[in-house]
């Protein structure tokens, strides 16, 4: 199955984390493509609302599968909705709304979904979730100050579809885990992080949609 994945609110596509999760689902059989959200092609740091990147997150899907298809022919992105989709903190979010609002995906990956802003856990993010059917993937950490992860359980029930969630004990809002929150006190950065779950994560992927 190929994958569309983007960047956090502060970040772009080169970004340790996604890069090293990119490689390694590469590594395992699936296409990978990476992008900028526009407003990050512009130059600017900081994000719009999420959902005014939603077009942007649907034009580069777009283009991704024509790319894949001319390139493979009627290869992995040929049907529609044969995609993942999803990206790290605002881009997982991004793409979360996209589809809520009809555009097709097989799954969808988020790496540090942001439940919340740090320290307003009563501002939740999960309006448009019901509208979501197709099966949830989430890599949080243990110590995300935008996931209190008591809440995302309590709430992953009201998705449309399947979710499973895989917590990096320790972790933060990348997935880095620091030598003080580590259990076995080794610290491990983003990289490691998402390269050591790139195989599961492959095979969570192939779970839910056989054949892909």
């Amino acid at each position: 199955m190929p994958a569309l994945l983007t960047h956090g609110a502060g970040g772009d596509a080169f970004g340790a984390g996604l890069e090293a999760l990119a490689r390694g689902l590469a590594a395992a059989g699936h296409v990978v493509v990476r992008f900028n959200l526009p407003y990050r092609e512009a130059g600017r740091a900081s994000p719009p609302a999420a959902e005014r990147s939603v077009p942007g997150y649907r034009a580069a899907y777009d283009d991704a599968r024509a790319r894949v298809d001319t390139r493979w022919g009627r290869g992995p992105g040929r049907e529609e909705g044969s995609w993942a989709v999803g990206g790290k903190s605002y881009g997982g979010r991004v793409a979360s709304m996209a589809v809520a609002g009809g555009m097709e995906a097989a799954a969808l990956v988020f790496y540090g979904y942001p439940l919340h802003p740090p320290g307003r856990p009563e501002s939740l993010r999960v309006d448009h979730w019901p509208a979501i059917t197709a099966p949830c993937l989430f890599l949080q950490g243990s110590h995300d100050p935008f996931c209190d992860l008591e809440l995302l359980r309590a709430h992953l029930p009201e998705l449309g579809g399947p979710a499973t969630l895989r917590v990096v004990e320790g972790g933060d809002h990348s997935l880095q885990v620091r030598g003080g929150k580590a259990p076995d006190g080794k610290p491990r950065t983003a990289g490691r992080v998402l390269a050591d779950l790139a195989p599961g994560i492959s095979e969570w992927l192939r779970s839910v949609v056989p054949g892909r």
